[in-house]
């Protein structure tokens, strides 16, 4: 694994728990629920990824940092946005994580086997 880190199956689950929490707020027009969710999780995908100080993000990681800004912008706005767009977002991020947890386990059956 990069920077020597091992994401298990656990940390994915976790992940995965973390962006269905801001899922569900989301769909309660919680934006201040769905926030915490995200920085929550944000913090979780960091420590999977890189070093304290020193994440080595992928791509759909760095976009979990886009979608927690989009939350905040539409907090400070008097009249808020629907929520559907941010919910497909979040769609798209469990997906490319769970994929990432496939190939995850995937190498580290390969290993296994050597």
């Amino acid at each position: 694994m990069k920077n020597g880190n091992r994401r298990r199956s656990e940390d994915y689950k976790e992940l995965d728990r973390l962006l269905l929490g801001a899922d569900e707020a989301l769909e309660k027009e919680d934006l201040h629920g769905a926030n915490e969710a995200l920085k929550k999780a944000n913090v979780k995908a960091a420590s999977m990824w890189g070093e304290v100080g020193r994440p080595a993000l992928p791509g759909h990681t760095r976009r979990l940092v886009g979608l927690i800004w989009e939350v905040q912008e539409d907090l400070s706005r008097a009249e808020r946005h629907n929520p559907d767009g941010l919910r497909q977002s979040l769609r798209e991020l469990r997906s490319r994580f769970e994929i990432e947890a496939r190939r995850d386990a995937e190498m580290a059956n390969l290993q296994r086997k050597r």
